[in-house]
Parts: C-alpha cells; structure tokens; sequence
C-alpha cells in the first residue's frame, strides 16, 4: 500500500463514519504521475465560491466555446474540474478514469452543483 493510498483509506473511512455518499471506488485503477487512484474522495463540503468560479475559469480557458454554455453545471467538461477540485487530484485523473467511473464522479458532482446532497 501506498502512502496515497493510505490517505484516501483514512480519508474513506472518515466519510463512512459521516454517513455521507462521497466516495467512489473505481472500477479500475488510474495511474496519473506515478501515483495509483483506487478510489475518489469527493469533498463538496470543503469547497468554496471562489472554487467554482476558478472551475468556470478553467473551462472557460480551455475552449472559446466553452464560454457560451449556458448552464456550466450539466456541461461534462466543467463539472470534471469541479470533481478533481472536489477529490483534491488534477483534472487529468478524472478524465482518464474508465467510462462508468467517470460518469458516477461527474453524476455525483452534478447532483451536488445542483443543489442535491
């Protein structure tokens, strides 16, 4: 076991013991810079405004188009930045996670954006 691995074990227990739906145990594993992710701990509840809005920037940055997208909040590619925000990772890491993970990370995240729990 890896010392990022035991973090997010101590950090999936933490969120076991809150009771609340924010981890999400990948499929199959991601190795972004020699770091391997087993698991996601998405923290919403540490995020802030300025999160968002640096979120909306880097979206933003990333496409002209990007800009004229009227809710960010049901856009793919802005709510990967808000989950990586979320899990404390780069972006690259959501991004290359398989399909189904990738879509229970942004779902998740989505439903947070939206004003769910």
């Amino acid at each position: 076991m890896t010392k990022n691995e035991v973090v997010l074990n101590k950090n999936q227990s933490e969120a076991q013991e809150e009771g609340l739906e924010k981890v999400i145990t990948l499929s199959r594993p991601v190795t972004v810079e020699e770091v391997t992710y087993t698991e996601l701990v998405l923290d919403f509840e540490n995020l802030t405004g300025t999160d968002i809005e640096k979120a909306e920037m880097q979206f933003n940055a990333e496409s002209p188009q990007n800009s004229i997208v009227m809710v960010k909040e049901m856009a793919k590619g802005f709510v990967a930045i808000v989950a990586a925000k979320a899990a404390g990772v780069h972006v690259s890491v959501i991004r290359k996670l398989a399909a189904s993970d990738y879509s229970k990370v942004t779902m998740r995240t989505t439903l947070f954006l939206m004003g769910g729990k």
